[in-house]
């Protein structure tokens, strides 16, 4: 039986939001050390809205989805009329600051500093003084036995979803 593109990505969402509805902060963190942002981006975007994630994953997811692109727009409107393959990620994004500043992420167990490198002059909107503020804590490495930003629990499903996919 074969799916569509569609299909395979709503069930890989799936199947991966499943998963991170039985994850601790600590498993949470890890998915982000690993994600493959080429993957559905709705794990994310439910990884953005968890009062679970603690707030050095939130700082980090942040940085990894290189803000400084969403900030070369000064509306979301602008964005969608200039880049409007990019929603999911600026929703993302604008997301992660509005809650980080807000004080949604009430843990933080997890350091991350963000990068020192940052293309200021291309963006239109300033990011927020704190989303620049290193934070101390836990450093999670990248593990060996995860795969494409998958978990070994469920690289065998994801494998036979991805086979099912029409060509």
């Amino acid at each position: 039986m074969s799916i569509t593109e569609e299909a395979f990505e709503e069930q890989v969402s799936e199947l991966f939001i499943n998963y991170l509805e039985k994850c601790t902060p600590e498993e949470i963190h890890q998915v982000v050390v690993e994600w493959n942002f080429d993957n559905p981006k709705k794990p994310i975007h439910w990884i953005a809205n968890s009062p679970k994630t603690d707030k050095g994953t939130a700082l980090m997811l942040f940085w990894l989805m290189e803000p400084d692109f969403a900030y070369q727009f000064e509306t979301r409107e602008e964005m969608v009329e200039k880049s409007s393959w990019y929603q999911e990620d600026f929703d993302i994004v604008t997301i992660l600051e509005e809650k980080y500043l807000a004080g949604f992420y009430q843990n933080q167990v997890y350091g991350y500093a963000p990068p020192a490198e940052f293309q200021e002059e291309e963006i239109k909107r300033a990011i927020a003084s704190e989303m620049f503020l290193p934070l101390k804590g836990l450093k999670v490495s990248e593990a060996a036995d995860w795969a494409d930003g998958f978990p070994p629990e469920l690289q065998e499903r994801y494998n036979e979803l991805a086979e099912s996919v029409e060509e």
